[in-house]
């Protein structure tokens, strides 16, 4: 057994629980991919979507990932988590409110004052295509292992997710349409080169990821 697979694993659940009670599932076209994903949207929030790739049998991994994107008329952040982990730590977690069209939004600064409170997050240098995107207040930790801070980033997910979907949805305006900036979220968060490297490591094909990245993790829409 793996306490840190199992907290990921709950906390997935819990994400995609917050979903389905606050919106409704999009059913995707039918498709090959061998991993759990869903996607919900409701009035608050255009686009709601958790993935997440199981490989604990074959590669010893089990891989978070989650997103909220406001409606195209609302300046709200873009909410997003992304968890790695191995079966004793975890290898990187990350954790953002993105602008979203407004960089000095109510719920951008309500993360900002949150995430000062964590004293293990640690500045580093991100890559070009993540500081494009990713605010200032971005938290990341890497070699996470059972006990206080994976309590800690668990609840700290869990408790941003409530705040956000409570806030979400309350600045949407009638004449604005910020849908440029969620599609150059998508398209630098497609440059990250990890995400097909890892999963072509364990056998899925690069058409395939790519397909499902521009498809459905992060589609652009013009």
């Amino acid at each position: 057994m793996s306490e840190v697979w199992d907290r990921i694993q709950d906390l997935a659940q819990h994400i995609e629980q917050q979903f389905a009670e606050s919106g409704l599932q999009i059913n995707h076209a039918d498709h090959d991919y061998d991993w759990h994903s869903r996607v919900y949207s409701s009035r608050h929030y255009r686009r709601a979507h958790v993935h997440t790739v199981d490989r604990r049998d074959s590669h010893k991994i089990l891989i978070l990932h989650a997103t909220v994107f406001p409606h195209y008329n609302d300046p709200s952040p873009i909410w997003g988590f992304d968890a790695v982990c191995g079966p004793n730590k975890i290898t990187g977690a990350f954790h953002d409110f993105s602008n979203g069209g407004d960089p000095d939004h109510a719920m951008m600064q309500w993360f900002a004052g949150k995430s000062q409170q964590y004293q293990w997050q640690r500045p580093r240098q991100l890559p070009e295509w993540a500081q494009a995107i990713f605010s200032e207040n971005m938290i990341a930790a890497g070699n996470v292992s059972a006990g206080p801070e994976l309590d800690s980033i668990c609840d700290l997910a869990q408790d941003s997710l409530a705040y956000y979907l409570d806030h979400v949805g309350h600045s949407q305006q009638d004449v604005a349409d910020y849908h440029m900036i969620q599609n150059r979220y998508c398209h630098y968060q497609k440059q990250n080169p990890h995400v097909v490297n890892s999963m072509v490591t364990m056998g899925t094909t690069e058409n395939k990821i790519r397909r499902y990245m521009n498809e459905i993790q992060y589609p652009e829409i013009y």
